[in-house]
């Protein structure tokens, strides 16, 4: 079993620093996602907890996709990390007073 392992940059290449020019940066690309990464974006969009509080495998299981579309999609965004792109949701929620 000879698998390669992509390898992920140091530092984060998304500018976003919220949920808001994530959807910015988003449109002004024109990103083009396959159906399976765009369902997991949307969703992601749409309920920023399911991606704050969650996992790889809990946002891949609410959106019926393998936990490595997950990744695909943190990394098409610009994320080196799941755990970068779950803190951009977490910071949105701390801004809006959802976690204590």
């Amino acid at each position: 079993m000879d698998r390669k392992k992509a390898v992920a940059p140091e530092k984060s290449g998304c500018e976003a620093s919220h949920i808001g020019q994530l959807k910015d940066m988003i449109v002004a690309t024109n990103l083009r996602l396959p159906e399976q990464q765009e369902r997991v974006a949307r969703i992601a969009l749409f309920d920023p907890d399911v991606v704050a509080f969650g996992t790889t495998a809990s946002l891949a299981q609410r959106c019926m996709v393998a936990p490595s579309t997950v990744v695909c999609v943190a990394n098409a965004l610009g994320f080196a990390t799941f755990k970068e792109f779950r803190h951009i949701f977490r910071q949105h929620l701390l801004a809006k007073g959802k976690v204590a």
